[in-house]
């Protein structure tokens, strides 16, 4: 069997470089008609004979990034732990697959320096776009990812500052489904459990809320890395305020408030009833089961993809995408399964 010419058999060949091969193969054409990377004619001329002589056969990869194309979409996220995110991911890789693209992951735990250093790092890696879950604190790195001209989708939240291609969920109309399920329930006295970060889904939650319930309708803030602790805060809150209704405004903060409150022997379900944004595992042990605001993550994974599809589409063609800033809504529905 013939062996495989590799660029290292190339550079011993030319009497170059690694680096340099790398760089004469992997030199794409730019939109302006420019090299990537400056190579003197005469060495470039030199590789790509002893290339021709050798019968190098590039990789489809290499092939690719010639022709200025990657077709590589980074993916930040909040936390890919959270199976809402999680489950996001897997939807999205699907729908990448199938249309001949690959994903860059990276979960940004709600740090916006982490933020931008993804950003940073995937666009040296040449993605064609991006589809992402700003955090608070990240405006700066959102600018510039606007003023670089790769095309994103923001998904799950917005920040009413940047007008930009978004995919989100009906918060307003999902908090209305929960506080109406929790009231048919029986509860009386209603609560909520949200996150003391200011990103638009937990205050569009809290806005309906009280919109519903009144301006004093009490709601009980968790920090995002203090979960746990404030957990057990809150729980002492509703005990001691009486309340039979609570509304979970994620799975992460009613998973934790339900260990606490059973720490503290409140018989979930009985004592207080609780409706919770977006599913988890252990809502199925209690009885009834705990109800759930379930937010439709295959669309959100659909639409944000093929509306970025059709941004870096149309980018390719030299189109102008700057002035596209669609809001797609995405309705809710309650589920107790």
């Amino acid at each position: 069997m013939a062996k495989n010419i590799t660029i290292k058999d190339i550079a011993r060949e030319a009497g170059v470089s690694i680096a340099l091969v790398s760089f004469v193969m992997n030199n794409r054409i730019e939109a302006d008609g420019k090299q990537k990377y400056r190579v003197s004619p005469s060495t470039r001329d030199r590789i790509l004979e002893v290339a021709a002589r050798m019968n190098y056969q590039p990789s489809s990869a290499a092939r690719m990034l010639r022709k200025g194309r990657t077709h590589v979409i980074g993916v930040i996220l909040s936390d890919m732990g959270n199976i809402f995110y999680g489950t996001i991911a897997k939807e999205l890789e699907k729908i990448a697959t199938l249309n001949n693209y690959t994903l860059l992951f990276g979960s940004s735990e709600e740090d916006p320096e982490r933020f931008c250093r993804l950003v940073k790092s995937f666009m040296e890696k040449d993605v064609e776009g991006f589809i992402v879950v700003p955090t608070v604190g990240s405006g700066p790195c959102m600018q510039k990812l606007m003023d670089s001209g790769v095309p994103f989708v923001v998904i799950d939240r917005y920040h009413p500052d940047y007008n930009v291609p978004t995919v989100v969920t009906d918060n307003s109309d999902a908090t209305r489904l929960a506080v109406q399920d929790l009231q048919k329930q029986g509860a009386k006295k209603i609560c909520m459990a949200s996150y003391a970060m200011r990103i638009s889904s937990m205050t569009d939650r809290e806005n309906r809320f009280r919109d519903l319930l009144g301006d004093d309708a009490p709601i009980f803030n968790m920090g995002f890395s203090t979960v746990d602790a404030d957990a057990d805060r809150v729980a002492d809150e509703i005990i001691a305020g009486g309340y039979d209704g609570v509304i979970g405004a994620s799975n992460i903060l009613t998973v934790a408030l339900l260990k606490s409150l059973m720490r503290k022997g409140v018989k979930v379900q009985e004592d207080v009833k609780i409706v919770s944004f977006d599913f988890s595992n252990v809502y199925g042990i209690f009885n009834p089961p705990i109800r759930y605001v379930l937010q439709p993550l295959s669309q959100i994974a659909s639409e944000s993809a093929e509306f970025l599809f059709y941004l870096i589409e149309k980018k390719q063609k030299g189109e102008d995408i700057s002035g596209i800033k669609d809001k797609i809504i995405l309705k809710a529905s309650l589920r107790n399964d």
